[in-house]
């Protein structure tokens, strides 16, 4: 049997994962499928055409707002503005490519092979679960992340950073396999 995680085949890339792995992956993209739910529109027309007349406020949810970082940060018209046009259309992507990474999780010890845009869809959905998981970290550089790698047994962080270490040599395998 071949190794757990991601690898190139003939066939495209192929994933295995063993079934507490697998669990947890599920569990994790569900968690960031119903955090990416836009906000909600009043307005029924603007639902209907998709477009906001007035812009969505900013992410309250530090996590959410690293997954929709604020383009214009000095401008907060330009800022305002990109989040009406784009928010919904992002989170929407974002959700897309959630829900079909979550179809796509192998059963334990079972391969599934990926086409290209399937393996675009794990590293947008990857790198949003380590990004959410991060923030919830307060990884903000490298002496952040160096510092988890030295926790104290009982520190109730522990459990979160084996989470992270995961989806981080997860994502790295990815990478690898798609170059």
């Amino acid at each position: 049997m071949a190794a757990d995680g991601f690898r190139r085949t003939r066939a495209g890339i192929e994933l295995r994962l063993p079934e507490l792995e697998a669990t947890l992956l599920s569990e994790l993209v569900g968690q960031i499928d119903a955090l990416l739910e836009a906000p909600p529109v009043e307005d029924p027309l603007e639902a209907l055409v998709g477009l906001r007349d007035t812009a969505p406020p900013p992410p309250d949810d530090p996590a959410l707002a690293r997954l929709l970082p604020d383009p214009y940060p000095d401008d907060p018209m330009a800022s305002g503005d990109f989040r009406r046009r784009r928010t919904d259309d992002l989170l929407a992507r974002k959700r897309e490519a959630a829900r079909r990474v979550l179809a796509a999780v192998p059963a334990p010890g079972r391969a599934r092979v990926l086409d290209e845009a399937a393996a675009q869809d794990w590293l947008t959905t990857l790198n949003d679960l380590r990004l959410v998981l991060g923030t919830r970290l307060a990884l903000t550089d490298d002496d952040s992340t160096t510092e988890l790698e030295h926790l104290e047994p009982d520190d109730p962080r522990r459990p979160l950073v084996a989470v992270y270490a995961f989806l981080t040599e997860l994502l790295d395998d990815l990478t690898r396999a798609l170059d």
